[in-house]
Formats: C-alpha cells, sequence, structure tokens
C-alpha cells in the first residue's frame, strides 16, 4: 500500500518554520505542569492552565467542546488578527502550533481527493452518491458539492451525525451554499448506519476525524459496514491522526484524547476492514500529523 505526503504547494498547505523550535518546549512545560496538577488537584480543573484556556476565551472554547465539531470549527476558520493586545497574541499562537496547522492541512488535503474522486466518477458518467459519517459540520464535503452544482453536477450526499448541534450547523452552511437541497440530514450514530443509510448505496463515504475515537476492534467492525455499503469501484475516505510531538498537550491541556495510528496500523486497519492492499494508498498533508486512507472497493 503506497503512504505519500501531498506536498503541492497550488494547495496552500501550512508547514512548519523556525518558530516551532520555540514553541515546542513552551508546549512540553505546560503540558507537564497541567499533568502535575491534574495528579494533585484532580482531572477536572477548571481552568487547565493561565496561559491557556486562563487568558484565552477562544482557547476555552475549543477545550470546552474538544473531541466535537465546534473545536474543529474553530480551528478551520480562526482569522488571525494583526492586533497587539495580549490575549490576541496568546490565542494566536496556540492556533499555529503544528496540529493545529495539521487540521486545517487535512481540511484541504480532504476536499482536493474529494474533488479527484468526484471527478472520477462524473468521467463515467455515473450519478454520485455520497455518504458524511459522522459528519460534523461537514464543511469540507459543502465546500466540494457547491463548487460541483456551479460546474452543472449535482452530487446527493447523506450526512450523518448523533450530534444535533452539528447536523443544525451543517444545514446552516449547507443553505448558504445554496446546496441543502441535494442532502439528507440524518441524526443518528455511525452505530446505526445500515438502517440510516437504507437503499441509498454511496459511491463516496468520507469519514474524518472519527476513526481516532475508535479502538482498532471497533474501528475494523466500521470498516466493515463501510466497505459493505459502497458500491463495486467506490472509494472510502477514512482519517486518522498519527502520533506527533504534540499529542501529550492535545490530551492534558487541550482535554482532547485520541487514538494515534502510524501508516501501517491506519492500513492494517482498513486491510481488516476489507479493503485489498493494492487497491489503496494513504495520503499524509505536509506536516505528517492527519493522513487520509483512500480505498477502492473491488469491482
Amino acid at each position: 500500500m503506497p503512504i505519500t505526503v501531498d506536498n503541492d504547494h497550488s494547495v496552500g498547505y501550512e508547514t512548519n518554520n523556525w518558530l516551532y523550535v520555540l514553541r515546542l518546549p513552551i508546549i512540553w512545560m505546560l503540558t507537564f505542569w497541567v499533568a502535575l496538577k491534574k495528579i494533585i488537584l484532580g482531572p477536572k480543573l477548571k481552568i487547565n492552565t493561565l496561559w491557556f484556556d486562563g487568558l484565552s476565551p477562544t482557547c476555552r472554547e475549543m477545550k470546552e467542546n474538544a473531541m466535537h465539531w465546534k473545536a474543529l470549527d474553530i480551528a478551520y476558520n480562526y482569522k488571525f488578527k494583526k492586533k497587539n493586545d495580549f490575549t490576541t497574541k496568546i490565542t494566536d499562537f496556540w492556533l499555529k502550533i503544528r496540529n493545529a496547522k495539521a487540521v486545517r492541512n487535512r481540511l484541504k488535503l480532504v476536499k482536493n481527493k474529494l474533488r479527484e474522486e468526484v471527478n472520477n466518477i462524473l468521467d463515467g458518467g455515473a450519478e454520485i452518491r455520497l455518504l458524511s459519517i459522522a459528519c460534523g459540520s461537514a464543511q469540507g464535503v459543502i465546500e466540494v458539492m457547491a463548487e460541483f452544482k456551479q460546474k452543472g453536477a449535482s452530487i446527493k450526499a447523506i450526512f450523518l451525525d448523533l450530534d444535533p448541534g452539528a447536523i443544525e450547523y451543517s444545514k446552516t452552511m449547507a443553505q448558504k451554499a445554496g446546496i441543502i437541497n441535494q442532502i439528507t440530514f440524518v441524526n443518528k450514530s455511525a452505530g446505526d448506519l445500515e438502517a440510516a443509510v437504507n437503499e441509498f448505496k454511496p459511491h463516496i463515504v468520507e469519514m474524518v476525524g472519527f476513526l481516532e475515537y475508535r479502538i482498532k476492534e471497533k474501528a475494523i467492525i466500521l470498516i466493515e459496514k463501510i466497505h459493505q455499503l459502497l458500491v463495486p469501484g467506490g472509494v472510502a475516505l477514512i482519517s486518522n491522526v498519527a502520533r506527533n510531538s504534540e499529542r501529550w498537550f492535545l490530551s492534558q491541556v487541550l482535554n482532547w484524547p485520541m487514538v494515534y495510528r502510524t501508516p501501517q496500523q491506519l492500513a492494517e486497519v482498513v486491510i481488516k476492514g476489507g479493503f485489498e492492499p493494492k487497491n489503496c494508498e494513504i495520503v499524509y498533508e505536509p506536516l505528517k500529523i492527519h493522513g487520509i486512507a483512500i480505498c477502492k472497493k473491488t469491482i
């Protein structure tokens, strides 16, 4: 199974700069301090540290919504401001760490690969049916669907998420993009996948930011379901985060634990889920933190 890194400069990916070597010691020191506080005072602190959620309302909001779509939405769409006030500088500092950059890179990578797969299907003359599992805000999918609508191509989609807030937010975004009539919104869990999708038979399944919360056995079962749902020749885009130097910061300071997988571990999950290695590839964004497994079902 090929494992590559997408360094296409035209995509506008964010990369490391020399300031990273200065940020990392600060990140590690704060992580150690918060971990020590949690040992002494208990795991549920109102403020983990003054220098993160104490001084920055934006960082506090991300911490309070960790592991949910709203925190990702903040990271995706935060606008860096040219202001000299201390609170803004604190927020800017944390929204420029490698994981924040990488998650924005992931959004760009997913959109790029989704465009490629949609174009492949259009070349075959087929209608396009897309399923987004644990869709969250579904920002990337909505933006790509809107692009293709402007080109005269219609994508029918099902957005599935257990969080009613995510469903309502994605509805609002779809309405603004002018594609809400192309989407069926389903407020159910991934465990209800087969019943929710029914006879939809998707050409594309997109599942980004969800495998990170499934242990190996449950992840394999979920991939098996995706493989069964896809039409022959269909493709799944499945993300997973890789181990990195900031993962303990995410867990301790941001209260955001995840299941980290190496490329080989991600490959093992999708293969045991039913996809053949020769029909899969894994592509990482330039920081090599977020990867997308792109797996096609045998015709």
